[in-house]
């Protein structure tokens, strides 16, 4: 039969051995894996002191997508301008030139020697406005190319129009000036094949026109898309 107290020390000494038995267990532990736990403390350690920098870097995120924002609404500001300035100039000359080419052609049967002299020199201002505007404005590489493409068909359509109304507005000779009758021949021969590609011409013009204002349209559509996109990404940075 046990003693009482040998009874009461062995149910001391159980959990003081159970205890040291954990201990060396935990001991043995840290003293094999301690590079592992130093390793786990570091991370933990710069996850805690870098919340601040993560919060930091996302203000910093958002401020520089409202700057890149602004410089797409800038740059489309800026376009949307551009093609107000181009049309405003290329639609009523063009209107005016198709409207009466048609009413020429199609009603009065012959081309109107006034209006082929004032249509070439409104020719030439507009290609001197457009030059102007490609010296004075950086336009992507494709727009540009679509402004230098009208130009050269407004300057063939230029050509053409002085060349019809030469016969007509110059005479054969004068105080310093004489062609000879084969000369003038060849003036007036010049005239009416000038006369015959005028169609042709124009047709080409409307054409580097529409040209122009779907390159300019797609690039406007193409900044509007990206404005959005960016607006998007700044919502949901922001929530």
């Amino acid at each position: 039969m046990y003693h009482p107290s040998a009874v009461f020390r062995g149910l001391i000494e159980m959990p003081v051995q159970w205890l040291l038995q954990v201990s060396c267990c935990f001991v043995a532990f840290v003293r094999d894996f301690q590079t592992l736990i130093a390793g786990l403390i570091a991370i933990m350690a710069a996850l805690i002191t870098a919340r601040p920098v993560w919060r930091q870097l996302d203000r910093m995120s958002v401020q520089t997508g409202t700057m890149y924002r602004d410089f797409l609404a800038d740059r489309l500001k800026a376009l949307q301008g551009r093609r107000k300035w181009l049309f405003d100039k290329i639609e009523p000359f063009e209107q005016e030139v198709s409207q009466r080419m048609y009413e020429m052609r199609e009603i009065e049967n012959r081309l109107n020697i006034h209006w082929v002299f004032d249509r070439a020199q409104t020719t030439a201002i507009l290609i001197r406005e457009l030059e102007t505007y490609r010296a004075t404005n950086r336009d992507s590489s494709e727009m540009a190319e679509a402004v230098a493409s009208l130009v050269q068909r407004l300057k063939a359509l230029e050509e053409n129009l002085d060349t019809i109304h030469r016969p007509d507005s110059t005479d054969q000779s004068g105080e310093d000036w004489s062609y000879t009758d084969e000369q003038w021949t060849e003036i007036r021969a010049k005239a009416e094949a000038a006369d015959a590609a005028l169609d042709g011409i124009v047709n080409e013009f409307e054409a580097a026109s529409k040209q122009l204002r779907n390159v300019v349209d797609g690039e406007i559509g193409r900044l509007r898309d990206r404005v959005k996109v960016t607006d998007d990404a700044l919502m949901h940075e922001k929530l």
